[in-house]
């Protein structure tokens, strides 16, 4: 697959200049390529090699944006990495009469938790939560950086929703049994 880039007249994707874009979206290209990696000299390679890339690009006065240089770390990405995301099997989905986590529990998570948490995930789920959450992109935007139907893009969003709370709830409860201690946990049990 191509590139996506459209021409414009001189630089207004980044009217202050290439080191302003860098700045701009440095942030979420990392965060998003460590999703993708899992790893940060992975991730600082292929945000490097992608910056490059739409350095040249728009030198050439062709419109590089947000959206661009994640589509691209996910296409540099699948080209090293081709098998296809398992999102059937692996992974079990809304449990009738299942606890959700409340708004409420919100406030007393541990970040590095849910981080944890995340990056166990499949990368079909845990990609399209990164691109949702912390780049708050529309589903068309994640369906174009993913290459996926924008169907494709809710129903993955749903599961993955369902899971990361899921996943979240048993994991403050298995906390929970933890921190009761073995005395009080062997009274309960039976």
């Amino acid at each position: 697959m191509g590139f996506s880039v459209s021409k414009q007249i001189g630089e207004r994707s980044c009217p202050n200049g290439f080191d302003d874009f860098v700045e701009q979206n440095f942030a979420s290209a990392y965060r998003f390529a460590f999703c993708l990696a899992l790893a940060h000299d992975r991730a600082t390679r292929i945000v490097e090699a992608t910056f490059g890339e739409a350095k040249a690009l728009q030198e050439s006065e062709a419109k590089v944006d947000k959206v661009w240089v994640l589509e691209a770390l996910h296409r540099k990405w699948r080209a090293c990495h081709p098998a296809k995301y398992d999102t059937n099997g692996s992974e079990d989905y809304a449990v009738a009469g299942e606890r959700s986590i409340r708004i409420e529990d919100v406030a007393h998570m541990d970040c590095d938790r849910v981080l944890k948490i995340l990056h166990r995930m499949s990368p079909a789920h845990r990609l399209v939560l990164s691109l949702f959450y912390f780049e708050q992109l529309s589903h068309e935007e994640i369906a174009r950086i993913l290459e996926l139907r924008p169907e494709t893009v809710f129903s993955r969003l749903a599961q993955a929703k369902v899971l990361l709370r899921q996943t979240l709830e048993r994991s403050r409860g298995d906390a929970s049994l933890h921190s009761v201690g073995p005395e009080h946990s062997a009274e309960g049990s039976g």
